[in-house]
């Protein structure tokens, strides 16, 4: 006599089985511009919205993030000189930057950066090829959502310095967000004193994307000079550019404190050899850099940024 149990498990192992063969069967897209590789589904979970307006069989959210990220490189790059991630020392091995879709369930977030090259053995790359990397959720829709262009900013810091300390990485990459958004400037607070006393010092360390408001901002705001984003060829590229729905990327031709991030992101690049020395660290582990001990030398590094202001 059958067992109505083992029939149903089999049933159900069956299924299970069905689900597994047709998620195993999605392909993986890619969309490329120059070095900026941008890889999706169609169809499974971590597939993107398969609107496509102007009917060029690249979905237009895929179009939308891989545009802002290419406008993030052209300001920070070539409109204002922040370091290139592909020249930098430590990623200068990179061939591609790779952008992946994933859910936001599985993701945990609207975008994750990787501060370490990566070695996905992509179909038709070379077996040494390395890429610079970070992933976006499925959810976000460029034209009304910063993600890409704040995930290339951290990759501009993660090129740089190997501090991760959240403060400055969290706070620095909300700041950059009106380099493409609208506005000069986001919510400032009034900075009670310069250098900051050490009881503000600590509760400033124990800060991460609200860094921004609380003490980037408004230093930026007290110590930047010319708003404007400086003209030239490149400033005239990213203007041009428009999203799938016609909008255009760049918002404005204002941004307060560019000039003063720049020296704080090149002043780091000593500032963490002087921790590595002075710390005793054999290595940039996980632990040595995301350390509360970084945080001095990330302050000195600001002081030594703000002495090159004109």
């Amino acid at each position: 006599m059958n067992n109505p149990f083992l029939i149903f498990a089999a049933v159900l192992a069956l299924g299970a089985a069905h689900t597994f063969a047709q998620a195993s069967k999605a392909t993986q897209s890619m969309h490329q511009e120059g070095k900026i590789r941008l890889f999706y589904y169609t169809t499974g979970q971590q597939a993107v919205d398969p609107l496509d307006a102007n009917q060029n069989q690249i979905p237009d959210q895929v179009e939308d993030v891989l545009l802002q990220t290419q406008a993030a490189q052209t300001l920070w790059i070539d409109v204002l000189g922040f370091p290139d991630p592909f020249q930098t020392e430590r990623f200068h091995s990179a061939s591609f930057l790779d952008i992946h879709f994933r859910h936001k369930d599985v993701l945990k977030a609207n975008g994750v950066t990787y501060d370490e090259l990566q070695h996905f053995n992509k179909p038709g790359d070379p077996k040494d090829t390395v890429s610079i990397c970070f992933n976006v959720a499925t959810s976000v829709k460029a034209p009304a959502n910063l993600t890409p262009a704040h995930e290339f900013f951290h990759l501009v810091q993660n090129s740089t310095t190997y501090f991760k300390n959240r403060w400055f990485t969290e706070g620095t990459a909300r700041w950059s967000e009106r380099g493409l958004g609208t506005g000069a400037l986001g919510p400032a607070k009034v900075l009670s004193a310069w250098p900051l006393p050490e009881s503000e010092r600590a509760a400033l360390f124990q800060r991460t994307y609200d860094a921004s408001e609380h003490f980037w901002n408004p230093l930026a705001k007290a110590h930047g000079t010319n708003d404007s984003l400086p003209p030239g060829s490149a400033l005239e590229r990213l203007q041009a550019m428009r999203y799938t729905d016609g909008s255009p990327v760049l918002k404005d031709l204002q941004l307060t404190g560019w000039r003063l991030i720049r020296n704080v992101i090149t002043e780091l690049a000593q500032g963490d050899d002087e921790a590595f020395k002075e710390l005793g660290y054999d290595r940039w582990s996980e632990d040595n850099q995301k350390s509360p001990q970084n945080d001095a030398f990330i302050m000195k590094a600001i002081e030594r940024a703000m002495a090159k202001m004109p």
